[in-house]
């Protein structure tokens, strides 16, 4: 094969160029976005959230196509702040999204973060309900269907320990000291010392035959839970004599920590977790899941439900309670969002053999749902025709495999980059938005007959 060494001996004349014309084919999917989507619908929802927490009529002009182009593109490529910055600044497809193909205008990583935060989680998901009734409307779904699933969005947090919990108490209570008053954070000083003495000897120094280590754990669990629980009460006692307006700044937290030790002691004593135990500091509403799967069997986070729709669009919003409780009571709370998006109930509710129970039956039932396609336990059978029994069973394994999807690396949605929990149901959001855009690129093509663009 021949060789074109053009650029190798001799600089490029592109180098001395201000500016190059860029070729975006008509199948590039930002493109096909960009004529698509329906941005003034986007734009009203944009707006009736920002306008919560920000005056929209005043100060500096934000350019509100310019920053959902940047939402969308960043939510259908699981990219980071910095590099969606990077990618409207030089890539041609993303401006034509984000509507500035014909200027020089750019956007900085921090504007991203303060439009999505103006968003919020209800942003994020009224943005892709506007997503799924745009694709009804279009033909590409429907509300003929409603597959629903629970699965867990894995909580960014270490591995939960009762050590490791008592060890971030205590730093947190010195902390607390500190801020309040010297002589209080120098005696808070002494037992932290201990405590960490303690902690290090559990985790680095306890070996040898199990019952012996475990027997030497118990103990050092049990003096270091008096160690820490010596510094709240120190601290407790401190915060008591100041004024209301001054306590109230760590009467949260101080609860908190009262909880939480009183919940470590329970273990510690007993071996069991106690009902609705709190995992971690920052992130409250994490539980540990059981799933009993075999490369997996608890997971630590909270639970979603994902609803299929027809074609494979999909809708989802965490569980209102807390933890791994059944889903003999689910169908309630999946029918509230699909009415919320489509006005009406599906003609097929679709579940697997966990929501088999009475409260289930009975919700469908009383809001005249044509078919209950639950998949009953044991011998049972649903009441369905031989047709809707084979559509169940294809739509529930094809929403364990969008539940796939939404979890794979690309969208964000397990242990995502979030510190706070408001965080994280923000990133779950719009893990469903991207999954939501791309389908809806991939039909719109198909729809045009169009080769699919590679890269």
């Amino acid at each position: 094969m021949s060789t074109k060494m053009e650029g190798i001996f001799q600089r490029s004349l592109f180098a001395t160029i201000a500016s190059i014309t860029v070729f975006v084919p008509e199948e590039c999917k930002y493109r096909v976005l960009s004529e698509c989507l329906p941005w003034p619908k986007l734009a009203d929802v944009a707006n009736n959230f920002r306008a919560k927490k920000v005056d929209i009529n005043n100060g500096a002009p934000l350019n509100l196509r310019l920053h959902l182009g940047a939402y969308i593109a960043q939510t259908m490529n699981g990219w980071t702040d910095r590099f969606t910055e990077d990618q409207i600044r030089y890539h041609a497809g993303v401006r034509i999204l984000c509507g500035i193909e014909n200027s020089t205008e750019t956007i900085d990583h921090t504007s991203l973060e303060y439009f999505r935060n103006c968003l919020g989680k209800e942003g994020a998901e009224e943005l892709n309900k506007i997503i799924v009734l745009h694709a009804n409307q279009k033909g590409f779904t429907g509300s003929g269907i409603a597959a629903s699933d629970t699965t867990v969005q894995e909580a960014p947090i270490a591995f939960p320990t009762e050590v490791g919990h008592l060890k971030n108490i205590g730093e947190k209570l010195l902390g607390i000291g500190n801020r309040i008053r010297k002589g209080l954070s120098q005696s808070l000083g002494g037992l932290a010392a201990k405590a960490r003495d303690l902690f290090n000897e559990i985790r680095l120094f306890t070996k040898g035959k199990k019952e012996k280590i475990l027997k030497r754990k118990k103990e050092l669990g049990l003096k270091l839970h008096r160690t820490i629980g010596s510094m709240y009460r120190r601290v407790k006692g401190a915060i008591s004599g100041m004024t209301s307006n001054a306590g109230e700044a760590y009467g949260e937290n101080m609860e908190l920590f009262k909880k939480m030790l009183s919940q470590i002691k329970i273990w510690i004593k007993t071996g069991f977790h106690p009902s609705g135990k709190i995992i971690s500091l920052w992130h409250q509403t994490a539980r540990a899941i059981t799933r009993d799967k075999a490369a997996k069997a608890t997971e630590f986070g909270r639970r979603w439900i994902i609803t299929r729709l027809t074609n494979g669009y999909v809708l989802g919003r965490p569980c209102e309670k807390l933890g791994g409780d059944a889903d003999v009571g689910i169908a309630e709370e999946a029918l509230i969002q699909f009415l919320d998006t489509f006005g009406m109930v599906p003609e097929s509710f679709i579940y697997d053999r966990g929501g088999d129970g009475p409260k289930n039956h009975a919700i469908l039932a009383n809001m005249g749902i044509k078919n209950n396609a639950i998949f009953r336990k044991g011998d049972g059978k649903m009441d369905v025709t031989k047709k809707v029994f084979n559509m169940a069973k294809r739509e529930r394994a094809l929403t364990e495999a969008s539940i796939a999807t939404l979890k794979s690396g690309k969208y964000g949605f397990n242990k995502p980059r979030a510190k706070s929990e408001e965080g994280c149901i923000l990133k779950g959001q719009a893990a469903i938005l991207g999954s939501n855009l791309n389908k809806f690129f991939l039909d719109t093509i198909s729809k045009r007959k169009m080769r699919l663009e590679i890269g």
